[in-house]
């Protein structure tokens, strides 16, 4: 049965024949596990993937309904069962990180919040310290998010003097952030 061609281990495998799924089994569970392997980067595992699919296959006589080649449908077929897998693990590894969160996250979240606010009140001591038409042009273009024309026009000055007022302030927050 090792020797058939495709065409004839095709039609065996439709007819349920036991030593064509041994033929298939030996023909191509190498590049199966290779093709799992680039994949999931790990040999017993993919050698695990193949063997498992192997027995599904063989239990649920999914081989006996191929419609395409024998090696097409095997190695798509292996190649979903990989990424199913990966799929999996990587929910998995969301939802342990999410818990493994919120078990830190009331301790952490209580040293954001207060490091959130130191920040927050030397950001506002900063701008503060803006010349006004400086603070004018961050609070309209930065806080209330208008576009530099409709702050010029606000302002009453040219829109390259809105840009030259911004990067001004920015240069000063910057200075005055390095220090923090």
């Amino acid at each position: 049965m090792d020797n058939l061609g495709e065409d004839s281990l095709f039609f065996a495998l439709k007819r349920g024949d036991i030593a064509a799924y041994e033929a298939v089994f030996k023909r191509y569970y190498k590049s199966l596990v290779v093709e799992a392997y680039y994949l999931l980067k790990d040999e017993a595992e993919a050698e695990d993937q193949v063997q498992q699919f192997f027995v599904e296959a063989y239990s649920t006589h999914a081989l006996s309904s191929i419609r395409t080649s024998v090696k097409a449908y095997l190695h798509t077929s292996i190649r979903n069962k990989c990424l199913n897998l990966l799929a999996k693990r990587k929910v998995e590894n969301c939802r342990r990180e999410s818990y493994l969160q919120t078990e830190t996250g009331q301790q952490i979240g209580a040293d954001i919040t207060l490091e959130n606010r130191e920040l927050s009140e030397r950001m506002e001591r900063a701008i503060s310290k803006l010349p006004y038409r400086r603070l004018q042009a961050v609070k309209l273009v930065y806080l209330e998010e208008r576009k530099y024309q409709e702050a010029a026009d606000m302002l009453g000055i040219s829109v390259n003097s809105i840009k030259t007022h911004l990067r001004l302030a920015l240069e000063a927050l910057r200075k005055d952030f390095k220090k923090f």
